[in-house]
């Protein structure tokens, strides 16, 4: 770790010390249609649903899109994953709908058919798309390679596609072959179709405080290290025995033609307090959450956290890191709108 992450990661920590109240929403039945894309890492399952929700914006229906992994980064409590998912589904849902979204698309590793069931229980099979990715072993390999993150687990990634049953799912695309517009091209139509009018929730979240929950917020500006520094905060006290979470309010904020307006920063600071509560439900002591300026303003006013940490870079450490994320370094992130920049998109960012 570099030493401005590690002092950034030690500044955080301390911030363990401090308690302050955090609100916390009530849950919400769902009923808006969802788009379930599973399969192993690296066959497209983010990339192809973020672009499916774009492409379906663009076309006139309104969608949310979140990337399941982004709900259950919490350490040191005794909740399963799926638990964490599911109430973090019913969670931020509400507040897509007060948006306006028609179709809400999940990216993430589901099992079999029962793991579906304990990850969206309201939900009658006939609101579900189940959309299965397959690509090729060495496709699979290759495309975790190149993001240099999780790299030792590229094996178990081919072996966990080898034994998926797909005789659950509705539909297998493989996209060793194809583009990620092309493999939306193949989706589009059936997804359209599902897409319902907006339904706005009969009631406002509640949120009293959860006693004894720290919340601390990471923000600066774009390429400072924003989302590393979180999750490392987050690592660091999962090795250290914390029950600790994390949540990247970006991650759950897609929704619109542009997720990242201005406008929507109330719906994303609203969206990680959301599923921050849900981690306080779940006995997390400590949630870290990173948002952009315009965000983190609306969680003061929200979630009132103990801690607001401004984060800075010099311009030279910024650049090298917009080049890293063009490149396809790190993890991937859906909505990066880093990745695949020319020189000229780097040097503008």
């Amino acid at each position: 770790m570099g030493s401005f992450l590690r002092r950034c990661v030690d500044q955080v920590t301390d911030a363990l010390g401090r308690s302050r109240g955090l609100p916390r929403v009530d849950i919400f039945k769902r009923v808006i249609p969802t788009v379930w894309f599973v399969g192993t890492s690296g066959v497209g399952k983010t990339t192809v649903g973020s672009q499916l929700q774009n492409t379906l914006e663009r076309r006139g229906t309104r969608a949310a899109f979140v990337d399941a992994d982004q709900l259950r980064n919490t350490a040191g409590v005794e909740s399963t994953e799926d638990e964490l998912v599911a109430d973090g589904l019913r969670a931020i849902t509400p507040e897509f709908e007060r948006a306006g979204a028609q179709v809400l698309i999940v990216a993430g590793m589901v099992d079999d058919e029962a793991s579906l069931a304990r990850l969206v229980p309201e939900d009658p099979r006939s609101n579900l798309f189940v959309v299965h990715l397959h690509a090729a072993d060495q496709t699979v390999v290759d495309r975790v390679v190149r993001r240099q993150w999780n790299v030792e687990l590229a094996n178990d990634s081919v072996e966990y596609s080898q034994n998926f049953d797909r005789g659950w799912v509705d539909v297998t695309i493989d996209t060793t072959e194809l583009s990620t517009a092309e493999v939306v091209e193949r989706l589009i139509e059936r997804v359209e179709a599902m897409a319902k009018p907006p339904r706005i929730p009969d009631s406002e979240p509640i949120m009293p405080p959860a006693v004894g929950t720290v919340v601390t917020v990471v923000t600066g500006a774009g390429g400072v290290g924003l989302s590393a520094a979180g999750f490392l905060t987050f690592l660091q006290g999962m090795w250290g025995g914390e029950r600790i979470g994390y949540v990247d309010s970006h991650q759950v904020g897609f929704v619109g033609v542009d997720p990242r307006a201005t406008e929507l920063a109330p719906l994303r600071a609203r969206n990680a307090v959301a599923v921050a509560a849900v981690m306080a439900r779940r006995g997390v002591e400590h949630v870290v959450v990173t948002a952009d300026p315009a965000t983190s303003k609306a969680l003061v006013e929200v979630a009132h956290p103990a801690t607001v940490f401004w984060l800075d870079a010099s311009d030279h450490a910024i650049e090298s890191r917009h080049r890293a994320r063009a490149a396809g370094g790190g993890p991937h992130l859906a909505g990066d709108h880093r990745l695949g920049l020319d020189e000229n998109g780097i040097q503008a960012g």
